[in-house]
This record gives C-alpha cells, structure tokens and sequence, in this order.
C-alpha cells in the first residue's frame, strides 16, 4: 500500500514539475532551474500542447507561381521528370500534354495526339514551333488554318489551344492543316486527306422539301451527311428544276458554311496538321514536347 502512494505521489510532483516548466516558472527562463533532462522525449516543437484542439495539417505548398497570366512552373519535386530540373520546365509545363503516340507502319499513317489544359488565367496557348523531339529525330507543330473559308482565303495562322482542345499530328500528306469544323466533311478535295476528314455535317431540314416531287424528296433523303449531290443521278427528275436549284444551293461547303458559321458550334476543339514524316520509333521510343525557349512541357514513352 505504501509502495502504491509513493509511485501516486511521485506521479503528481511529476507533473508539477512538467506544468512548471512549460508555464516558464521553472527552467527555460531567466532564473529557473533547468528541469530539461526530466522531459528527453517530450521537448519537441511539434508537440501539440493543446491535445484537446483538433489538428491542423500543414497547407500544401503551391505548384507554381502567376506572372501576368501564364503559371511559372515551381512544382513539386516528384513532379520534375528524371533528367531535367525545375529551371528547365517551361511555364507551360503540364498544360499541354501527350494524348498519345503512334509511329505507324508501311501501311498506316503515324500519329501525335495533344490536349490543352491551360490555366483559368490562360485563355489560349500559342503551339506554333514548338519542338517534338524523340530518340530518332524530331519535328516542329507547324501552323493551321482556323476557320476554312468558301472562297479559298485561307492563310495559315499560329494554332491556339483552348482548354479541351486536341491537336492532331499525322505523318501523312494533306492539301491544308486546319481546325475543323460541322461542314468541313463537304469539302470537294477531302479524299486528299489521311486520315479522312469526319463525315458529321448537318442534316437538311425535312420541312423544306415539302414543295418537291416525291422522286426529289427520295434522292435527297438517300444522300448520307456531307454527300455532295450528282446531278446526273437518273433518280433526279430532270424536268423538275426546282429540284434540281435546290440540290446545286444546298448540298456543298459554301451552302452549309454560309448557314451555319454563326453556330456557338461551328468549330470544333479538334486542330489536325499533317507533317509528311515521323520522328516515332517503330518499338520504343522517349518522345518529349518543348517550348519555343526550348523549356520541357510534357513527356511521352512507350
């Protein structure tokens, strides 16, 4: 029993001592006792005082800083890809990033995919010259027409990337790099293209091929999206010229451009452009996209 109120009472001047001590009465001021040696394990600073309160987890460290409106890159250290440093990151590292890669073969065409995932302060990024560089060479994203228009005036701009926006880069040969859009499937030299241009144009509207014949209306209705008409087609009643006015004024780029280039969605998020090459390796290959400065944005292996 007395073994028990010694072990009691030595507990409770224990504690004294301890309260004393952090309350700064004794040892750690400027003339108590150093009672440091009685507290080994407990004189750390990330001792939470207060067991009572709930704890706090430290805020995490930013990824990056704002100048203007593009992010400087100062990610996390597990963020810097092996063999580079933070310093050589560009400040649109991550922003745009490889959607996929394909090298292709004799018999298919090869392939860089991207997507855009700029920053709220970065409305649009500028990809015109930068620098796609592989194991076996490498290839610059070139320019592309943005909004393809009727009468050939087309000039090639510098490709700006939306958020959700896809650029596609081929290895084969076409008459045009461009965004594309809901009639670009009516163009007269699609076939040019490789891969081919989508065939998802708008649908005429029924209720304006009331007035024809029902041999017209049949001809119309067999044609598939983006199908240009062929007025030779012994299905279409010659002697029907209305008819005939219809299919010339309605079934081509200019018609559909001209009624729909006003469309909220008109242009599509995809941007396509065709190289004539690929830098790819046919088995492996570690493929990398820099800046204009030469500064990494993003990595690709396979």
């Amino acid at each position: 029993m007395g073994r028990i109120l010694f072990v009691i009472i030595a507990i409770v001047l224990l504690g004294a001592l301890i309260y004393a001590y952090h309350s700064g009465t004794i040892g750690g001021g400027t003339g108590g006792f150093d009672l440091t040696w009685l507290l080994p394990h407990f004189a750390s600073s990330s001792l939470n005082t207060n067991p009572t309160s709930p704890y706090i987890p430290p805020a995490a460290p930013p990824t990056g800083t704002f100048v203007g409106s593009v992010q400087t890159s100062s990610p996390n250290s597990w963020d810097v890809p092996a063999g580079f440093t933070a310093s050589q990151l560009s400040p649109y590292f991550h922003q745009v990033r490889f959607g996929g890669v394909s090298a292709g073969s004799l018999y298919s065409y090869g392939q860089i995919s991207f997507y855009a995932y700029p920053t709220a302060q970065t409305s649009s990024i500028d990809v015109t010259g930068w620098h796609i560089k592989s194991n076996r060479g490498g290839e610059y994203i070139p320019q592309a027409v943005t909004v393809y228009d009727p009468l050939g005036l087309n000039p090639a701009t510098d490709i700006l990337l939306k958020s959700g926006d896809m650029l596609n880069l081929y290895s084969t040969w076409a008459p045009v790099n461009l965004r594309l859009n809901k009639c670009i499937g009516y163009l007269p030299n699609k076939t040019q293209f490789n891969p081919q241009l989508p065939q998802n144009c708008p649908y005429i509207d029924r209720s304006t091929l009331q007035s024809f014949s029902g041999a017209c209306q049949n001809y119309i209705l067999s044609l598939g999206s983006c199908q240009m008409a062929n007025l030779s087609d012994i299905r279409i009643p010659q002697n029907d010229y209305s008819c005939v006015n219809y299919l010339q004024n309605n079934f081509n780029y200019k018609s559909c451009f001209d009624a729909h280039y006003a469309d909220a969605d008109f242009l599509s998020h995809e941007v396509r452009a065709w190289t004539g090459s690929s830098p790819l390796d046919q088995s492996h290959d570690n493929v990398y996209l820099f800046d204009r400065n030469g500064l990494l944005v993003d990595t690709y292996s396979y």
